[in-house]
C-alpha cells in the first residue's frame, strides 16, 4: 500500500471536517458572552486614567510657569530664583507621577494595549489649568488631595497587592499637597 494519502481519503477527511468548520464560522458568538472584567481590573484602569490626567495637569502647569519665567519681568512669576525653584519642584513631582503611572500600567496584562510603558498620556482637559501660575499650583494641590482620597477609598475593594500600590500612591499624593501650597505661597 502506498504511504501517501489518496485523493479519495483526502476528500473524505475534508467532508468529515466540514460540519466542524461551519460551526467555527459563528466566531466568538459560539463561545457565549465575554466575562466581565474583575473589579480590581476596572479600578486599576480608572487609577491609570486618573494618573494620566494628573501627569497632563502637571505638564500644563509646568508649561505655564516656564512661559511666565521666560517673559522676564512680565509674567506673574517672572524669571527669578523663586520661580525657577517652583518650576524645579513641579518637575520633580511630575516625575513621581510618571513613576506612579508606570507602576500602575505594569499591573495590566502583558498583551493589553495600555500596558506599554510608552502609552499615550491624556491631554489636560481644556480650561483645566488656570491662566495664573499661582492658581494653577493651587488647582494641582486640590487635584492631589482628591486623588489621594479617591485612591485610599479604593484600597478595600481591590486585591491586596493592588491595594498596597494604591495606598502607597495615595500617601505620595497626600505629601504633594503641602509642597504645592508652599509653592503657591512663594509665587504670591
Amino acid at each position: 500500500m502506498p504511504s501517501d494519502p489518496t485523493r479519495r481519503a483526502l476528500l473524505a477527511a475534508s467532508a468529515a471536517a466540514l460540519p466542524v468548520l461551519t460551526v467555527g464560522c459563528r466566531g466568538v458568538q459560539a463561545l457565549g458572552t465575554a466575562p466581565r472584567p474583575a473589579a480590581g481590573a476596572v479600578r486599576l484602569r480608572a487609577a491609570i486614567t486618573a494618573e494620566e490626567l494628573m501627569v497632563a495637569r502637571y505638564r500644563a502647569a509646568i508649561a505655564l510657569l516656564a512661559e511666565g519665567a521666560a517673559t522676564t519681568g512680565e509674567g506673574t512669576t517672572g524669571g527669578g530664583p523663586a520661580a525657577r525653584a517652583v518650576l524645579a519642584g513641579l518637575a520633580g513631582l511630575a516625575r513621581q507621577h510618571s513613576e506612579h503611572l508606570r507602576l500602575l500600567r505594569s499591573r495590566l496584562s502583558p498583551g493589553s494595549p495600555r500596558a506599554a510603558l510608552s502609552g499615550p498620556v491624556a491631554a489636560a482637559p481644556s480650561g483645566a489649568v488656570p491662566a495664573s501660575p499661582r492658581l494653577a499650583i493651587a488647582g494641582l494641590a486640590v487635584a492631589e488631595q482628591e486623588a489621594s482620597d479617591r485612591l485610599l477609598a479604593e484600597v478595600t475593594a481591590v486585591p491586596p497587592s493592588l491595594a498596597q500600590l494604591l495606598a502607597s500612591i495615595s500617601a505620595s499624593e497626600a505629601t504633594h499637597v503641602p509642597v504645592l501650597h508652599a509653592a503657591a505661597g512663594t509665587l504670591a
